[in-house]
């Protein structure tokens, strides 16, 4: 034990010569930085070693190559090469031989990936991630940490998708957070892909995007969508693939121009997501808590085009599959009023399809409490929102949701269903 810990200290001596020697650090300083760095390689060499052992030796190298770097800085000293990056290359060695003691060590991983990050060290994240994945492949929740990555660093939907369909193999009938979270970097990819057209189109022809005529040449990412047994495909068209020069004659190249074109255009009318929903709700059946948390997420994306139709496509389902759920029935409410402001001209005819929904749901509900503390909730936050608005929430249609209110509550008091903070809903009801 002993006899390892001090090979590993033998090797870090040039590096403390060189900082003593540019007087980075003093004769006292580096002294200390040896002690402190022996008391650690004896903890981690010990038997009986914690990965909290490892955490705490690589977060000591951490600040000590902060206080190097700010140092240099005012010192306006310069290292060149290699010895620039001595001290993040001793971290990485740290957590390589963390990773390798304490390999089923989750956290331990996600710490690694993250330092890999703000290294901006690509090219070892990628080796990271991929052994994270190849030792944990049935944690969904690093499945979708890895997408993230590839989304987030590197703006790379395709790898993203590609980690999540890897992630699906393995979780394909147990995992509704990764079948949810798929669906949410689709509908993030749509918005993306939605707004950078509009860019596009914006500075070319100095007029708002026409929906039926849109190019999306610019944009490299996946734009088809076909399934393949039990995986979801995804073949990509790019940029090069669209512009490459081809063999076809002058005449078909209007045609494939108007293929890419429709290809692109489904992506933006919500086909990936909705093939997504589908294929969650084949693998994981007879669970209504799925296709909710399916609306829940569809429920957040109102400045998607599509969001209607995703949200459409759900409460059909719902409404088939559990008619007489709680849940299901307030999504069906609730799907009237989706991405309409309070302040719309088409709010007063959502409202009213929502009032008759409701009525419809409270005779059909097995769980009548939880609709109505639902409803209650949804006429509680509209009126929340029409006093937040500008301008506000206009006087008839307050009146009406307030009259309505205290209908909710009668009806309540007649099926003899006790509502959440009944006194408190009492103070806005007419």
């Amino acid at each position: 034990m002993a006899d390892k810990a001090r090979f590993y200290l033998e090797q870090g001596l040039p590096e403390l010569q060189e900082l003593e020697r540019k007087k980075i650090f003093t004769k006292e300083e580096i002294q200390s930085i040896s002690r402190k760095r022996s008391h650690h390689e004896h903890r981690i060499a010990a038997a009986r070693c914690k990965p909290a052992d490892f955490l705490a030796y690589a977060t000591y190298e951490m600040n000590l190559d902060a206080l190097r770097q700010k140092r240099m800085k005012r010192l306006s000293i310069r290292m060149r090469g290699a010895s620039n990056h001595l001290g993040s290359r001793r971290i990485f060695f740290i957590f390589q031989r963390a990773t390798r003691k304490f390999h089923g060590d989750v956290q331990l991983w996600k710490t690694y990936a993250e330092f890999c990050r703000s290294q901006k060290s690509y090219g070892l994240l990628r080796k990271v991630l991929d052994s994270m994945l190849r030792l944990h492949p049935t944690k969904p929740d690093l499945w979708i940490y890895a997408a993230m990555v590839a989304v987030d660093d590197n703006d790379n939907m395709a790898e993203a998708r590609s980690y999540m369909q890897r992630g699906l193999r393995f979780a394909r009938r147990s995992s509704k957070e990764l079948w949810v979270e798929y669906a949410k970097f689709e509908c993030v990819f749509i918005g993306k892909v939605a707004a950078k057209t509009a860019t596009i189109l914006g500075l070319e022809n100095g007029d708002a995007p026409d929906p039926n005529g849109l190019n999306f040449d610019d944009i490299e990412e996946d734009s088809s969508v076909t399934l393949e047994g039990d995986e979801i495909t995804l073949p990509t068209i790019t940029e090069s693939e669209l512009n490459v020069e081809t063999d076809l004659p002058q005449e078909d190249e209007k045609l494939k121009q108007k293929l890419a074109e429709q290809a692109n255009k489904d992506v933006l009318e919500g086909v990936i997501p909705i093939i997504v929903f589908e294929e969650a709700i084949e693998a994981i059946p007879n669970d209504s808590s799925l296709p909710i948390a399916f609306f829940k997420l569809f429920e957040k994306f109102g400045n998607l085009a599509c969001q209607k139709k995703l949200l459409a496509c759900v409460d059909v389902h719902l409404m088939a599959t559990y008619p007489t759920d709680a849940g299901a029935l307030l999504c069906h409410v609730r799907e009237s009023l989706a991405g309409i402001q309070v302040t719309d001209a088409a709010f007063p005819a959502a409202l009213k399809i929502a009032f008759k929904r409701f009525g419809e749901a409270r005779s059909k509900a097995e769980d009548k409490k939880a609709v109505y503390d639902g409803f209650v909730s949804i006429l509680g936050d509209i009126l929340s929102k029409g006093s937040s608005v500008e301008g506000g929430l206009d006087e008839s249609l307050e009146k009406a949701v307030r009259l309505f209110l205290g209908r909710v509550i009668k009806w309540s008091q007649d099926d003899q269903v006790e509502l959440a903070n009944a006194s408190q809903i009492a103070q806005f009801a007419l």
